[in-house]
C-alpha cells in the first residue's frame, strides 16, 4: 500500500545571505529540509543555529521559518505527503519541528539522489518505487531523531565496515586488520565498536562466519571442507569444532534436519 507521495524535492539549492524563507502557516504539505550549510531556523518563537547535516521535517501547516546565517546558504528539500496523517512518521520515530542530527549524510544523500531520479522516470512502478524511497529516507533520518544516542566520530566507518564483515567474513584475518582500516589503534578500534553495537568485532566475524556457513550448507552440495575454507577458516577442524560450539550440533546434523 502507498502510504507517502512525493510532491517535489530540490538538491544543492544555493541561495545569497539574505536568503529567508517565513511562511506562517506552513506549505500545506509536510516539508523535510537537510541544511548543507550554517543556517538558522525558528523553534518555539526563538531562532536557533543549526550546523551542515541537520534536518528538520514540518507538518502540513506549521511555521516554516529559516534561512542563512550570515553566509551563503544551502539545502536539500523535499514537499511530500503521508496517506496515513502521518502515522509512518510517528513509527520511525521522525518528530516534527525537531533538529535531527544526520549521522550518515552520505547514505541519506544517496538515497535523495535516487528519488530524485524515480521522480522524473517513466517507469510503470513509479510511485511504488517513490514511495519506497520516501520511506527509506525518513526512516533513516528517524536514527537521528533521539539525541539521547551519541555517537562516535568513526561511527559511519564502523558501520561500512560491520557490513563488509557480515558480507564478506572470510576477507578479514585479525583485529589489526580492521583498526588500520579506521586509522585506529587496535585497543581503541576494540573501544570504539563495543560501544557501538555491543558486541566485539571478534564476536561478529564469528557469528557471521557461522551465518554464511549455515547458508552453504543449506543451499548448496558443497563439502564441509570446502565451506569452512569459503567462510575462512584454516580448516575443517576448527570449522567444525566452532560451528558445534555456536549452534549445539554438527555441520553434517544441521544439514540434515533443516534441509529442505
Amino acid at each position: 500500500m502507498i502510504e507517502t507521495k512525493l510532491h517535489a524535492l530540490g538538491i544543492d539549492y544555493r541561495y545569497d545571505s539574505s536568503f529567508l524563507i517565513d511562511r506562517p502557516n506552513g506549505s500545506g504539505d509536510n516539508l523535510l529540509i537537510i541544511f548543507k550549510s550554517a543556517a538558522r531556523v525558528e523553534i518555539n518563537g526563538e531562532f536557533t543555529s543549526v550546523s551542515p547535516d541537520t534536518a528538520i521535517v514540518y507538518d502540513k501547516f506549521s511555521l516554516q521559518k529559516y534561512g542563512a546565517d550570515g553566509t551563503d546558504y544551502i539545502n536539500h528539500w523535499v514537499h511530500f505527503d503521508c496517506s496515513d496523517d502521518t502515522a509512518f512518521l510517528k513509527r520511525v520515530n521522525l518528530p516534527f519541528e525537531t533538529l535531527i542530527n544526520i549521522t550518515d549524510i552520505s547514505s541519506v544523500e544517496g538515497i535523495l539522489t535516487q528519488l530524485s531520479v524515480e521522480s522524473v522516470s517513466e517507469d510503470y512502478n513509479k510511485e511504488e518505487c517513490t514511495d519506497l524511497l520516501l520511506k527509506l529516507l525518513m526512516a533513516k533520518l528517524g536514527g537521528g531523531a533521539d539525541l539521547s544516542i551519541r555517537h562516535s566520530p568513526h561511527y559511519n566507518a564502523l558501520c561500512t565496515l560491520r557490513a563488509d564483515i557480515y558480507r564478506s567474513p572470510a576477507e578479514y584475518g585479525s583485529i589489526s586488520d580492521f583498526a588500520n582500516r579506521l586509522s585506529l589503534s587496535p585497543s581503541h578500534f576494540q573501544t570504539l565498536y563495543k560501544s557501538e553495537f555491543g558486541v566485539s568485532c571478534f564476536e561478529d566475524v564469528i557469528t557471521a562466519r557461522i551465518e554464511k556457513a549455515k547458508y552453504f550448507l543449506l543451499n548448496t552440495t558443497l563439502s564441509v571442507k570446502k565451506i569452512s575454507e569459503l567462510c575462512g577458516y584454516e580448516n575443517d577442524v576448527h570449522f567444525i569444532r566452532q560451528f558445534r560450539q555456536r549452534t549445539g550440533m554438527t555441520s553434517g546434523e544441521y544439514r540434515k534436519i533443516n534441509r529442505f
